[in-house]
């Protein structure tokens, strides 16, 4: 079998060295066939764009034989070579603005030197027209524009409102050429994280194509099923070996855990790439590997400013209107609205596109987890920020919960989630209901349980219902009330009888009325209450 790469992004260097190439040049020839094109092009981190940028950068430069057996070899694609200034925002150096501007000063001279043409200005924009202009003259072709990572000299400095502000003039400047010079440029391609907003870096660049949402373009990074059985299948056997289950039930397990990621409404579903290569790569173990290279504390310290809370998430959607309103300049300001962080989370990769909601007139859509990965990963992330402490801080508690949960040690459980609670530093806590909600049900999530938050039934909706061995535990919370109010709704709403049917499989159910005091004394489970019943 061929080997596997997740850390090559070189076209040339990935075909060379022999390893798995997943063709993608369908997509790369709809890009290229026509005179002229101008795209715009969003994903997540480390799912492949930089891989697209360096494929089309061989393409331009006529390196035809790169391609045999591919798509676009075989393809009425009319093979010459141009100019190409190919610019990686991802090794930026953006700390400041003059650091920036040193960077993109150097990067352009080597790409001039390249060439041996001569350039000067006073600016990374000036000198950015010049290039353009002089490799124009100098090959009497026009030129290839391909900047990878466009947002990353933004992202990385958010928290920075004035400095972000400022390096954004500058981005603006620089960007304004492209379109100032658009009659001597025979292709341009920029991606990022964060789509383009006409109101913000891109003010000045109104012409590129986003092709983001592109139905066409859905697939073209990622994996698709078909993808990932065709060109793995001799991976996914041994894979099925090591872990002692059936091909079928391998595939299934590597769709919960890396599939899902769907970029356009009605597009198809796609595996995170680094995921499924890291999974062969490291003997086929299922583990957190996409994740833990992007990990987005900006994200969740910004859900957490803005009380973003497990039902948030849960209850996301998207539609066409807030898609297209979406500026990621937004992040800078301190009053931000939670719609922008739920856009966020959809765009980096943390949220995506689910099932349509029938019920709206306008196309909306719901967003959730793509993958076991992602929820888990994130929300254990989440908790940190709602707990103010590190993960690892509670590892001790864990078994205590778990172990506590599945023998139906009500009083054991509780008394360890209080010791878990009693240590959120005192400006973390929210005096709100579904902080406290949150709390607890990213704590059972940490503890590896199945949770359900806010489970709707017939008549209402239950707080949280968590499954741990033969016991259900339907959890009412409430704050600064009492836990028999709490319980007194368990009973009232009838919650139970969704699982009295478990009770025959062995199943114990248990209510739990849980009351939270947000007093400055407290601040913890003040009272509870439970009742156990069996079959």
């Amino acid at each position: 079998m061929k080997s596997i790469s997740t850390s090559i992004a070189t076209f040339k260097n990935l075909i060379e060295s022999d390893f798995i190439y997943v063709d993608k040049t369908r997509h790369i020839y709809d890009m290229v066939k026509v005179p002229y094109g101008q795209f715009f092009f969003s994903r997540p981190r480390r799912f492949g764009k930089s891989l697209t940028v360096s494929t089309l950068e061989s393409v331009f430069l006529n390196q035809k034989e790169l391609f045999k057996g591919l798509y676009i070899y075989s393809s009425d694609y009319k093979w010459d070579e141009y100019p190409v200034i190919h610019i990686d925002f991802g090794r930026s150096d953006s700390s400041t603005v003059s650091s920036l501007e040193e960077w993109i000063k150097l990067e352009l001279g080597s790409i001039a030197q390249k060439y041996d043409v001569t350039i000067a200005g006073s600016s990374p924009a000036i000198m950015f027209g010049e290039l353009i202009k002089a490799l124009n003259i100098k090959t009497n072709k026009e030129v290839v524009i391909l900047i990878d990572e466009y947002d990353r000299p933004i992202t990385n400095n958010l928290e920075d409102g004035k400095g972000v502000k400022n390096i954004r003039r500058v981005m603006e400047a620089f960007y304004q050429m492209i379109k100032g010079y658009e009659a001597i440029e025979r292709f341009v391609f920029i991606t990022g994280v964060t789509r383009l907003s006409q109101v913000s870096v891109f003010s000045k660049l109104n012409n590129l194509v986003d092709i983001s949402r592109s139905l066409n373009y859905s697939d073209a990074v990622g994996y698709t099923q078909d993808e990932l059985e065709n060109y793995f299948d001799g991976y996914l056997k041994e894979g099925a070996l090591k872990n002692q289950c059936t091909y079928d039930e391998l595939i299934e397990k590597l769709a919960d855990w890396y599939d899902g990621f769907r970029f356009t409404f009605d597009g198809k579903n796609v595996y995170n790439p680094v995921s499924i290569g890291r999974f062969f790569n490291e003997n086929y173990e299922f583990r957190n590997y996409w994740y833990a290279t992007a990990t987005p504390v900006m994200l969740v310290n910004q859900a957490k400013k803005q009380k973003i809370t497990v039902e948030t998430i849960e209850n996301a959607v998207v539609t066409d209107i807030s898609y297209n309103s979406f500026d990621i300049m937004r992040l800078t300001e301190n009053d931000i609205d939670t719609q922008t962080i739920i856009q966020l989370l959809l765009q980096t990769g943390y949220l995506t596109i689910g099932d349509r909601e029938e019920k709206n007139s306008i196309p909306t859509y719901r967003l959730v987890y793509p993958n076991k990965e992602v929820q888990l990963s994130f929300e254990s992330d989440l908790a940190s920020v709602y707990m103010g402490k590190d993960i690892v801080d509670i590892a001790n508690s864990v078994n205590d919960i778990q172990n506590a949960a599945h023998e139906g040690r009500v009083d054991d459980m509780i008394q360890v989630l209080k010791g878990v609670f009693a240590g959120v530093p005192y400006d973390i806590h929210l005096k709100y209901e579904k902080y406290y909600q949150s709390l607890l049900y990213l704590t059972f999530r940490m503890c590896g349980m199945d949770i359900i938050s806010e489970n709707r039934t017939n008549i209402g909706r239950i707080d949280a219902v968590l499954t741990a061995g033969e016991y259900i535990y339907i959890i009412e919370c409430k704050i600064d009330k009492t836990a028999q109010e709490a319980l007194n709704q368990i009973e009232d709403m009838k919650y139970s009888q969704r699982y009295s049917v478990k009770k025959n499989h062995g199943f114990k159910i248990v209510k739990l009325g849980m009351n939270f005091s947000s007093s400055d004394e407290i601040r913890n489970i003040e009272s509870y209450l439970y009742d156990i019943e069996s079959k």
